[in-house]
């Protein structure tokens, strides 16, 4: 009995250190290869940055908006977006950039899509709530088991050349890969009360408002089976707490009409990165990060100056 019972406690104590083992590989092998590890890491050892816009949201922000083009443009930004996102995640990279740097952006642009996302979700994003100050780490923190999914991605790489090819600038996922929109119109429409009662989101607003930034939100394009019949706007959203956000939709499908079905998707509702090339552009025709433009500089786009307040077709305060 004595020898099995040894036997048990030899057997265990290898085991505890074999998981041990492999945890701590697969955590060194992932936080210096997976995208949103290696982005995080960026994001939180920045020196001194002075970045004018910064973007939050999900995947579809993170591949949606490239702002390595609208840095090249003279607006120097940062794409904060990370895949499966919520908007609780969103505020707390916010509220964490703005203790940690002293440099305040002049916009931030959350951007989402109202017909596929949710805005009630209190979770918060597996890298960022490994990676934040003063969490208590758990058995629920196991590596192999808290970030399965990046241990996905890798395999995707070994085995896909055009997965490969991915690769992050500025915080955005720029992808090479070409996925046609093979989906049919419905009709819907853009659910604004969706936005006033999103609690971060109004959180969101609050802190920019006490910081002196401008809150951009963005309803952001998706494949045609999730595109709206709503006008584009803008719309004022003023949210129970009192603060306000300039609201734009661009998953109308009048908007969204620049999309090439076949060439701007690298998935269903994530743009590649030509279509998001093309996508940012049009943001600055639409909104108004175009006053942020050097209008001096050969690679400025040559705009209508927009101010935050005009008025469009669709335009509510709500």
């Amino acid at each position: 009995m004595k020898t099995f019972f040894k036997r048990l406690l030899y057997f265990s104590l290898f085991l505890a250190i074999f998981s041990v083992v492999i945890n701590t590989v697969f955590l060194i092998v992932i936080a210096t290869t997976d995208w949103d590890f290696v982005k995080r890491r960026e994001s939180l050892n920045f020196k001194d940055p002075d970045f004018e816009v910064l973007v939050l949201g999900t995947s579809l922000a993170e591949y949606g908006i490239d702002t390595e083009l609208l840095t090249s443009r003279g607006i120097k930004s940062y794409n904060l977006a990370f895949v499966g996102s919520s908007i609780k995640t969103n505020y707390i990279q916010l509220v964490e950039y703005l203790s940690r740097y002293k440099n305040k952006p002049e916009f931030v642009i959350l951007a989402i899509n109202s017909h596929l996302e949710r805005f009630d979700q209190d979770g918060i994003q597996p890298v960022v709530e490994f990676t934040m100050k003063g969490h208590k780490y758990g058995i629920k923190d196991v590596p192999i088991s808290k970030f399965n999914w990046a241990g996905m991605e890798l395999l995707k790489k070994a085995i896909r050349k055009h997965y490969r090819k991915t690769y992050v600038s500025f915080g955005q996922k720029k992808s090479p890969t070409m996925y046609p929109d093979n989906s049919d119109y419905k009709e819907s429409y853009l659910d604004l009360e969706k936005y006033k009662s999103a609690y971060w989101m109004s959180k969101i607003a609050s802190t920019c408002n006490e910081n002196g930034i401008e809150f951009l939100l963005i309803d952001i394009p998706g494949v045609r089976e999730t595109q709206n019949v709503s006008p584009t706007g803008p719309y004022t959203l003023c949210f129970d707490n009192g603060d306000t956000a300039i609201l734009y939709n661009f998953n109308s499908q009048e908007f969204c009409e620049f999309i090439d079905l076949d060439r701007d998707w690298s998935g269903m509702s994530h743009f590649n990165k030509y279509g998001a090339s093309r996508f940012t552009d049009l943001l600055l025709n639409y909104t108004p990060l175009v006053n942020l433009l050097d209008h001096d500089s050969p690679d400025s786009l040559k705009t209508t100056h927009i101010d935050s307040g005009s008025k469009r077709e669709g335009d509510n305060a709500l």
